[in-house]
């Protein structure tokens, strides 16, 4: 009897392909949202204009770059309006065009209103600055601004309201200064929050970069299990030709222990790269994002990138 063997294959084969399909759009659904938890977080492009919704009434708006005259803006058109932020500014200046440093435009929901706030990063007048824009539900607020270069995000997407820390990388935490995004309005945290996690590991991570030699013993700041091909980046940065500077730093935390506190944080560290052999003024900025994961009572590196 050969009909009973070719239904068994026939529905074995059939069970197989119905489980590859599912794992299929298992793994596709848990990538695109790990994608998607990332992507928030990340700068977004500038070159081009951004269409996303920024007033929370479901209708897309668009950002764009506004370069003129030595200054960098931002509008965005809404359907029935157009918003400067730069009107929000005091000086109605934003930035100042640096050819090392182009200005970075993070989204991220802060007040947990369902509607992202506009966080900029950029140079002005030969200092660093960053900016935290808050849609009111009539405009656009500067609720917070700095001119530290070190800004980030703790409890950004956990039960927790979300912490936004400043602070200066020549002052360290002497500088430190947080907020929470409380009912429209920026309520001063630091009082608080007197330390940053990980802030001692990275320190150590921009001081290596910034040495104009390598290192034959690397600082305790890594874990055992770090990809070899990722400490190799340290090795290639041709120090005899080239030397590095700190610019500024933007950062958040996405995974948490069982009480709550970051386990895991993402560092996006801006470097300018200066050629030391060249007569001409050859620079270009260098961008590491670095990893670092809960290790006992510190924070160490366990990945290292290099990105645009």
């Amino acid at each position: 009897m050969k009909i009973p063997i070719l239904r068994k294959n026939f529905l074995a084969s059939t069970l197989f392909n119905i489980t590859l399909v599912i794992l299929t759009i298992t793994i596709i659904y848990f990538t695109l949202n790990k994608l998607k938890t990332m992507q928030t977080i990340s700068p977004i492009n500038i070159s081009h204009n951004i269409q996303c919704d920024l007033t929370g009434d479901g209708v897309e708006d668009t950002l764009e770059t506004l370069n003129s005259q030595n200054k960098i803006d931002f509008s965005i058109n809404c359907s029935n309006n157009t918003y400067y932020l730069s009107n929000s500014v005091p000086d109605k200046i934003l930035f100042t065009t640096n050819n090392t440093l182009e200005p970075k435009v993070f989204l991220n929901d802060i007040s947990r209103d369902n509607v992202p706030e506009i966080i900029l990063m950029g140079y002005k007048n030969n200092k660093y600055i960053s900016y935290v824009f808050h849609w009111n539900k009539k405009n656009f607020d500067l609720v917070y601004s700095s001119e530290n270069n070190i800004l980030g995000i703790l409890d950004c997407k956990n039960s927790r309201t979300p912490r936004c820390y400043s602070l200066s990388s020549s002052k360290g935490l002497s500088s430190l200064d947080s907020f929470m995004l409380i009912n429209d309005s920026p309520l001063d945290s630091k009082e608080t929050n007197t330390t940053l996690p990980s802030l001692d590991s990275v320190t150590s991570f921009i001081n290596l970069i910034e040495l104009p030699y390598v290192l034959d013993d690397l600082p305790d700041i890594f874990t055992t299990s770090i990809d070899k091909e990722n400490l190799s980046l340290l090795w290639n940065l041709d120090k005899d030709n080239y030397y590095y500077t700190f610019q500024n730093a933007f950062f958040y935390d996405y995974r948490w222990n069982e009480f709550g506190d970051p386990s895991a944080i993402r560092w996006r560290l801006s470097f300018e790269k200066s050629n030391s052999k060249s007569t001409v003024n050859s620079k270009s900025e260098l961008i590491f994002l670095v990893d670092l994961v809960k290790d006992g009572s510190s924070y160490k590196i366990n990945a290292i990138q290099k990105t645009k």
